[in-house]
């Protein structure tokens, strides 16, 4: 999900389903019912240290999958860029997260913009279905905005005491820490539908992963907002990038054809 993953093939028409899709994935785009148990452990004193430096720039496609009679299925696409940008003489990274069920009955586009040097935010702006859904602005020890709800803006005002990560974005996340095996990070994050939070991350391995480009070094990572709620990810390293992640039934992985998904 960049952002966040799926676990259901069939997403019912229930809105209410659809709209808890965000609080996991990125989060990633998926209905994640089947949640992975994570055995490991965190250190409360662990503190991110994320550097958009790491990250690599431009666009990437990915195929959505679930798992049926054995068999991986696509079931939708995610199309993510990455960019830099200035704004008032800060360094930027523009992310643009879109997902989208072949179905129909799910699309998701999320647009952060980002201060390069660490990934905090400073702007998200989020559709669904084609349609505004959030506007977050945020400083230094301050989110405001507004989130649709019943076809009303309900207006977000909330501060903070320590710094923040947007909750939404995890892949671009992840590859921007500077990821050792056995490291575990507990990240502050806040996100329009559940709050404040933490991510917790705890990188398992490195490892070798075939993508279309060939061989690629790569960091596995389990990592979700509690202990039983834990999606496989797996990043690039030098540069930093999304490869994909695994949770459950469902899967998303780098190469697809997006379409016209922008």
């Amino acid at each position: 999900m960049l952002s966040s993953p799926i676990t259901e093939v069939q997403i019912e028409s229930d809105r209410h389903i659809i709209n808890n899709l965000n609080r996991l994935l990125r989060l990633p785009l998926v209905a994640i019912v089947a949640l992975l148990v994570s055995t490991l452990s965190y250190s409360k004193n662990s503190s991110p240290s994320p550097d958009g430096t790491r990250l690599e720039l431009g666009e990437f496609c990915y195929t959505i999958t679930a798992s049926q009679d054995g068999k991986d299925k696509a079931v939708g696409f995610t199309f993510q860029s990455v960019r830099r940008e200035q704004l008032d003489g800060v360094d930027a990274l523009a992310v643009v997260v879109h997902q989208h069920l072949s179905n129909g009955k799910f699309d998701m586009r999320d647009s952060f913009l980002l201060r390069r040097a660490d990934l905090r935010p400073i702007r998200l702006d989020t559709d669904r279905d084609g349609s505004p859904h959030v506007h977050l602005d945020y400083s230094d020890s301050h989110v405001t905005g507004w989130k649709m709800v019943d076809g009303k803006k309900q207006p977000i005002d909330v501060a903070f005491d320590a710094p923040v990560w947007d909750g939404n974005l995890w892949g671009e996340l992840f590859a921007a820490l500077p990821l050792q095996a056995g490291m575990a990070y507990q990240i502050p994050t806040f996100q329009y539908d559940s709050g404040r939070g933490f991510l917790l991350v705890n990188v398992v391995e490195r490892r070798k992963v075939d993508t279309q480009s060939g061989v690629v070094d790569a960091w596995a990572i389990r990592a979700g907002p509690k202990k039983n709620e834990q999606v496989d990810y797996l990043v690039g390293s030098q540069p930093g990038i999304e490869l994909g992640y695994t949770a459950g039934q469902n899967s998303q992985h780098l190469g697809g054809k997006c379409g016209t998904l922008r």
